[in-house]
């Protein structure tokens, strides 16, 4: 057996290690056009900041690949995949069989066709180049277009390296896709006491500057600034899934059965760039977040290697309180009509507590609870977590679930009433947690 992995973030390190838990001696080759190894992403924003050097961003250990066996092929980017003879062609002409193939290439970040945006000191946040080279600009005003996760910890990093900074968001509030506007209300408000002054519903339409970024052009306004941050999301990378034949879905990310598996025998997806069944909207969709490339490529190297594993499917979580000193976060739906591809006929509650400086707020699908933020207090979050990944009917629960003084304990005849719901060690661990 001959494996290759195209990939070497979160979903491809995993496989490796599923895949060696199984079969220990065969030859696993990676490819990944980073020439940085085993960096986590997600911990980028925290380089730019002066907050951690670049040996503290890995996930692994430096030789990870040297005490699992991989011939890693790092800085080499994987041209083109010929299914029917299962070999993979790399940029610089050299040719690699495969009995296995994982692509795990993640996302693409998104560049919007901005008249101006090839200016220098403009970039994106998403390889370690992208950081480097933030790192390395100087200049004493900047612009970050994206209230998203990377935007708003792109924006307090370049604020702790001591910029005047500026967040630019077109959609109504920051944060759109991980929290509702409430929620948003009381983050933009911690954002904003940090120094950073934040602009939304307005859209960036030109930059201006002889060869480097002098200002940004708005609806309304012009700000200027020696450097921008485009931080307006990312796209899967089917690139190399699209030339090979393999099937993508109608989301852009590339269609995976409960195995992984391609419509390409023995050619698997993990990660960002792949569609997986989401639990909170029963439907397939694109989780792009660390946890679940890790467990997906978990999955697909659990298969790869010939142990059929069904993967149940994910939802999504966000935490972002590291970095604007309130403890935030959310999971899985954040509000009832984001969940555009359920069927009709379903009923759905939301649920809100709101304070001065916290908020929760739960949301039911028949009885069932499917999105849950927290603001300001957040210490049983796991809770809520276990609860939306079993899957279980909360209607009788809601009082106790929004209580201020909520205890494990208060809920333990609901979880034992749907022990059915775990297996025995998922319900000997949480019943170990509660008790």
């Amino acid at each position: 057996m001959r494996y290759v992995i195209i990939g070497g973030s979160g979903a491809g390190i995993s496989a490796i290690e599923a895949i060696r838990s199984i079969d220990k001696e065969s030859p696993i080759d990676l490819f990944s056009d980073e020439t940085t190894p085993l960096f986590s992403r997600v911990l980028l924003p925290y380089y730019v900041a002066e907050e951690l050097s670049k040996p503290l961003l890995n996930f692994r250990s430096a030789d990870f690949f040297e005490q699992n066996r991989i011939t890693a092929h790092l800085g080499v980017r994987v041209q083109q995949i010929s299914a029917d003879s299962k070999t993979i062609h790399t940029q610089s002409g050299d040719s690699y069989p495969f009995n296995k193939l994982l692509l795990a290439t993640g996302g693409n970040p998104i560049v919007p066709p901005i008249p101006g945006i090839e200016k220098d000191g403009v970039s994106t946040l998403k390889t370690m180049a992208d950081a480097e080279k933030i790192y390395n600009l100087k200049g004493k005003k900047a612009v970050v277009i994206g209230a998203g996760s990377i935007g708003v910890e792109s924006c307090i990093s370049l604020k702790r390296r001591g910029m005047d900074v500026t967040l630019l968001e077109q959609l109504a509030h920051v944060l759109p896709t991980v929290f509702d506007e409430e929620a948003a209300t009381i983050i933009r408000k911690r954002i904003e006491n940090l120094g950073i002054k934040t602009i939304t519903g307005e859209k960036a339409l030109r930059f201006t500057g002889n060869g480097h970024i002098k200002s940004v052009i708005t609806d309304s306004r012009e700000i200027e600034c020696d450097m921008v941050v485009i931080a307006v999301g990312v796209r899967p990378a089917i690139e190399l899934a699209q030339t090979a034949g393999i099937e993508t879905g109608s989301l852009g990310g590339i269609k995976v059965n409960p195995r992984m598996l391609t419509s390409v025998s023995d050619i698997y997806a993990a990660g960002d760039v792949a569609e997986t069944y989401d639990i909170t909207r029963d439907s397939n969709w694109i989780n792009a977040i660390w946890p679940c490339a890790v467990e997906q490529g978990r999955i697909a190297g659990l298969n790869m290697a010939g142990r059929e594993t069904p993967y149940e499917g994910s939802f999504r979580r966000n935490s972002i309180g590291n970095f604007i000193g309130v403890p935030a976060i959310s999971m899985g739906l954040t509000q009832a009509e984001t969940c555009s591809t359920c069927e009709g006929g379903e009923t759905f509650q939301e649920i809100k507590r709101r304070t001065k400086d916290t908020y929760k707020k739960l949301i039911l699908k028949n009885g069932r609870l499917v999105g849950a933020i927290l603001v300001g207090q957040t210490q049983k979050a796991g809770l809520f977590f276990v609860l939306l990944k079993k899957r279980i009917n909360v209607s009788e629960y809601t009082s106790t679930l929004m209580s201020r003084d909520l205890n494990f304990m208060n809920i333990l005849p609901l979880i034992r009433r749907n022990a059915d719901q775990f297996t025995e060690t998922e319900f000997k661990e949480v019943m170990d947690t509660m008790l």
